[in-house]
């Protein structure tokens, strides 16, 4: 069936490199959503003739864990501005872990709350709901700046929050789901915690180490396709030890490798030395987006719509609602703490806004197992979710910053 579906991944391909130049001067069209409605279009017409898309849950599952991934998280980690990082470190960490907590938490008591039914009753069903909307997206705000700002607190802040919180939300999704497929296992959230921070400090420490290892390896090199082809592997190897061997999170062993290899070659190295080695991620990170929003576009049908309308409208009140929580009442406080630069209030407006859910969300849902209770149900309201977000947030947040930015 891979063989049917190949010709779609192409075209989205094709299609992305077609519509780049001309969708970066739109304020309103994105290319995610360019290429979701293209996918939809192209899908319905396929099969309206009678031909099969080769579209399989196992497919799926395997095409955006073990490929589309590990690319998407380590182009992000490797091209991240790491001295703005630091310099928002608590702020930046707070959002993405233990105020991620308490978004996806507060995400699944609103889902629970108004739509239980629909999920019969299940709060581990509402956690992994709460999980897969709290993520945001690490390329979906320097795409809509088209590169421009980079250097402004807000925006640095966004990046990392959203690198970090998608290795952290996927973390959350995998070790969730894989319970849920257990007959009659009960969720104990103080176990599952006690498990949950073993698998990431464990997880980070395997993907310090491997970085430092290939930057030892490569170093002497001096060679940027050598260079590339290494960190190519490293983003795969990285994955595939931690996820495969020791049984931890894949996403946060490539994230931490990321992070290390980068870190260590700008530290000593000349930054035109490894710009090559990093743009070419950028590459990669493009064909991985194109891949995954088009998948999105061939899976949606007009009945998702038709039966969980509800679902999508709770979904996005929820998500709201959390956002909005952990930016006014989390990130506004903590950035009043001793030695932290204050964020205004405009600024905590552009925070919420520009927490957009995209990528890694709709990930999650193109992998979601079919052996889970109501995966369809879930599936259309992160569906819901991620559309409004790109949709109806991203031009607002396009809005607000541009008037941002105009004051300085």
């Amino acid at each position: 069936m891979i063989g049917n579906l190949l010709p779609f991944l192409m075209f989205g391909i094709l299609a992305a490199a077609i519509l780049a130049k001309p969708l970066s001067k739109q304020k309103l069209v994105s290319m995610p959503v360019a290429l979701v409605l293209l996918g939809f279009l192209s899908s319905e017409i396929w099969v309206s003739i009678g031909r099969d898309t080769g579209l399989r849950w196992e497919i799926l599952r395997d095409l955006v864990f073990y490929l589309l991934l590990p690319v998407l998280i380590f182009e992000a980690a490797v091209n991240i501005n790491v001295r703005q990082l630091r310099r928002d470190g608590l702020l930046v960490f707070s959002l993405a872990v233990p105020l991620l907590m308490v978004a996806t938490l507060l995400t699944a008591f609103v889902i629970d709350t108004l739509i239980g039914g629909m999920l019969g009753n299940t709060w581990a069903l509402a956690i992994l709901c709460g999980a897969m909307i709290s993520a945001t997206d690490p390329t979906t705000v320097g795409a809509i700046l088209n590169g421009k700002h980079s250097r402004i607190r807000v925006v640095g802040i966004l990046e990392g929050e959203s690198l970090i919180n998608d290795a952290t939300t996927i973390t959350l999704f995998i070790m969730i789901s894989s319970l849920l497929t257990i007959p009659g296992y009960d969720l104990d959230l103080l176990e599952f915690a006690g498990r949950f921070s073993l698998v990431l400090t464990g997880s980070v420490l395997v993907g310090l180490f491997l970085g430092w290892l290939f930057d030892l390896i490569i170093r002497p090199l001096n060679d940027v396709v050598l260079t590339t082809s290494a960190t190519l592997v490293l983003a795969f190897i990285s994955f595939w030890a931690s996820e495969h061997i020791l049984g931890w999170s894949g996403v946060v062993s490539t994230l931490s490798a990321g992070l290390t290899i980068a870190w260590l070659q700008r530290k000593d190295l000349n930054e035109e030395d490894v710009a090559f080695a990093f743009s070419s991620w950028r590459i990669l990170g493009f064909l991985a987006d194109a891949m995954l929003f088009f998948l999105v576009g061939m899976s949606i049908t007009i009945e998702m719509f038709q039966l969980h309308w509800v679902a999508m409208l709770v979904g996005v009140l929820a998500g709201v609602i959390s956002r909005a929580t952990i930016v006014f009442l989390g990130a506004g406080l903590l950035s009043r703490l001793p030695r932290q630069r204050r964020l205004t209030l405009r600024e905590q407006n552009l925070m919420l806004w520009g927490g957009i859910r995209g990528a890694v969300a709709i990930a999650l849902a193109l992998s979601l197992s079919i052996d889970i209770p109501n995966w369809y149900t879930i599936q259309s309201m992160v569906y819901g979710v991620a559309i409004f977000s790109l949709v109806f947030q991203a031009p607002v947040f396009s809005h607000l910053s541009a008037q941002k930015f105009a004051t300085r």
